[in-house]
C-alpha cells in the first residue's frame, strides 16, 4: 500500500481533523480535561483564548482531540455497530446523538460556548451516537438496582433471609448484576474504594436530646446516653427495635431539631469523645466524576443516591416504620461484619440531617456501659468510650423525627 493511500486511510478512519492548534488548561472547566492538558503541554500559545508565554501552556489539538474521543468512546459507540435500525419504524429503535448533540448537549458543562465551538470545529460529526453496551446495565445502574431490588425485598418480601435459587429471577443475564443476598458485601466494598471511613477524634463534642416532664430535669449520664438493652424498644433509621444505637449529632441544633416526642421539655446532653474512633462517612462522598477524570465514577454516583435514602426524612408513627428496614440492616451489616482494610471495624455512620442543611448527624455502636459513669452488667465491661460534660435545657419542640 502507498503512503498517500494509507495516510488517507488514516484520516478516514480519525475521528477529528489534524491542525496545528494548540489549547491551554484555563480554556476548559473540566477538571479531568484541564489535568491532561497541564500534563502534555508543549505549546508556548493558545488557539482559543490567544494567551501566550515564554513557557510552554498549551497542549496540542491533536493529543486533546485524541484524549477527547477516547473518554468519549467509553460511554458512546458508533450506532452502526450494535444499535437496531428500521427504516420502517423511521431509523434508529434507540436514541442516538449527533457529535453535535454530545459537544453541545450532553458535555455543555466542560468549557464555555468558545471552547466548545472549538473542540466542535475540529471534530468531525459523520456518524450516529449510541450508548455504548446499551444492552446492559453499567457497574453503577447495576448497584442501584441491586439496592432498589433489596430495599424492597426486605421491606415486602424477607426480613431476615435471603435465598439464591437456580432459577433467580433477578437473574436476567446482566454482567454487573448484585442480587439482594451480594448488595451489602458489594456496598462495602464501594465504601472502601470510595474513602468513606475517618476517624473522629477523641475530645470531639456530640450532642444528644431527650424529652421528659415538666419538673423532671434529666442529669445522669444513664438517663441521657442510649438506652439499655431490655428499654431499646423502639425503632430508627438505624436501630431495629431491641438494637441499641446511639443517635447524636454535632450540633446542638440540629440535634434539637432531629428529635422526636411529644414533650414541651427537652434535656441538652453535651458528651466528650474519650477515644478516636472509625466510622463510615456518608457526608464524605466524593463529587460526581465526569468522563474524563480518573476515579471510581461509577461507584460514587451509587453512592449519592445511596446518601439520599438514609437521610430522607420519616414520618413519626406509633409502629416501626418499614422504609427504615433497609438501614437498619445496613447498619447491622457494618457493625458486624464490615471491615476497613486494615481489619479494623466501625463504631458508626455519619449522614446528613433531614432537618438541617449540612448538619451531621451520628448513628453509633455505643451501649449504655460504654458511657463513664454508667454501671453496667457486663461479665467484661469495656472502656468508656463517653463522657458527660454538660446538661443544659430548652423548651424548643421538635417538629419532625430522624
Amino acid at each position: 500500500m502507498g503512503l498517500v493511500k494509507r495516510l488517507w486511510m488514516e484520516e478516514q478512519e480519525r475521528l477529528y481533523h489534524q491542525s496545528d492548534d494548540a489549547v491551554c488548561s484555563d480554556c476548559f472547566d473540566d477538571l479531568g480535561i484541564k489535568a491532561f492538558i497541564e500534563d502534555n503541554i508543549e505549546c508556548n500559545e493558545c488557539s482559543v483564548c490567544g494567551r501566550t508565554d515564554e513557557e510552554p501552556i498549551a497542549a496540542t489539538a491533536d493529543k486533546v482531540m485524541e484524549f477527547f474521543l477516547e473518554r468519549v468512546g467509553r460511554y458512546y459507540e458508533d450506532a452502526n455497530n450494535s444499535a437496531p435500525y428500521s427504516s420502517a419504524e423511521g431509523g434508529w429503535l434507540i436514541t442516538t446523538w449527533s457529535m453535535h448533540e454530545i459537544v453541545f448537549n450532553e458535555l455543555y458543562a466542560i468549557a464555555e460556548q468558545e471552547t466548545l465551538e472549538w473542540l466542535y470545529d475540529h471534530l468531525k460529526d459523520d456518524v450516529a451516537f449510541c450508548e455504548r453496551d446499551w444492552q446492559i446495565l453499567s457497574p453503577g445502574q447495576a448497584l442501584a438496582a441491586g439496592w432498589k431490588h433489596f430495599s424492597e425485598a426486605i421491606k415486602h418480601e424477607t426480613r431476615f433471609l435471603f435465598f439464591t435459587s437456580e432459577k433467580d429471577p433477578f437473574d436476567s443475564g446482566e454482567p454487573f448484576l448484585v442480587r439482594p443476598n451480594e448488595i451489602l458485601e458489594e456496598l462495602g466494598k464501594v465504601i472502601l474504594e470510595c474513602n468513606l471511613v475517618r476517624k473522629i477524634p477523641a475530645g470531639t463534642h456530640l450532642f444528644r436530646i431527650r424529652g421528659h416532664k415538666i419538673g423532671k430535669r434529666l442529669k445522669t449520664p444513664k438517663d441521657l446516653g442510649p438506652p439499655p438493652k431490655q428499654f431499646a424498644t423502639s425503632a430508627g433509621r438505624m436501630n431495629a427495635p431491641g438494637i441499641v444505637v446511639m443517635y447524636a449529632s454535632i450540633e446542638p441544633k440540629t440535634a434539637i431539631r432531629e428529635v422526636a416526642g411529644q414533650f414541651t421539655f427537652y434535656s441538652v446532653a453535651e458528651f466528650e469523645l474519650l477515644q478516636d474512633i472509625l466510622v463510615v462517612d456518608l457526608m464524605q462522598v466524593p463529587r460526581a466524576l465526569s468522563m474524563f477524570e480518573d476515579g471510581p465514577r461509577e461507584s460514587i454516583l451509587f453512592l449519592r443516591n445511596f446518601t439520599k435514602d438514609v437521610s430522607q426524612p420519616i414520618t413519626p408513627d406509633k409502629e416501626i416504620h418499614v422504609e427504615c428496614t433497609p438501614t437498619q440492616v445496613v447498619s447491622e451489616y457494618l457493625r458486624h461484619r464490615f471491615r476497613t482494610s486494615d481489619g479494623n471495624p466501625v463504631l458508626g455512620v455519619v449522614y446528613e440531617s433531614a432537618q438541617v442543611k449540612h448538619g451531621v448527624n451520628a448513628a453509633l455502636f455505643i451501649e449504655s456501659g460504654q458511657i463513664e459513669r454508667v454501671p453496667t452488667e457486663s461479665w467484661n465491661p469495656k472502656a468508656p468510650l463517653l463522657k458527660l460534660v454538660n446538661v443544659t435545657e430548652t423548651r424548643t419542640p421538635p417538629k419532625k423525627r430522624r
